[in-house]
């Protein structure tokens, strides 16, 4: 499942994701027992949260028996980047080539040294064998 157009996290969904990424698999009461020492929440809310995560292809969730385990799709840089390519994806179907225009007007005020990274950060090209 791909992820969704909403690629923003809440406090409570980064919370509950920062669990996840810790553990291998886990159930909503691992997540419950776990935010309990900091936030006292109902069962039900932790459910829905990962539920939706779920949704947003954040989370997979597989049932056996009566319990759903859930496991993070991807580590936090990758997320980080699938959810900043969802929002670049989200702001050029809704602004089109004004989008594009204030992007590259944004650009133009980066410091050259920024600037020069983020341009070797897109570079396709393989380093030549020497």
């Amino acid at each position: 499942m791909g992820l969704t157009t909403d690629y923003r996290l809440g406090d409570l969904e980064t919370a509950v994701m920062e669990l996840c990424w810790q553990r291998d698999e886990v159930t909503v009461r691992d997540i419950w027992s776990a935010l309990q020492p900091t936030r006292a929440l109902a069962y039900t809310t932790v459910m829905t949260i990962m539920q939706r995560l779920a949704t947003k292809g954040i989370l997979s969730a597989r049932k056996q028996g009566k319990t759903y385990y859930y496991q993070a799709t991807a580590q936090p840089d990758e997320l980080i980047a699938q959810r900043a390519q969802a929002a670049v994806r989200d702001v050029l179907s809704n602004f089109g080539e004004v989008a594009i225009t204030q992007f590259l007007k944004e650009l133009d005020g980066l410091d050259p040294q920024r600037l020069a990274a983020l341009r070797g950060l897109t570079s396709t090209e393989e380093p030549s064998a020497s």
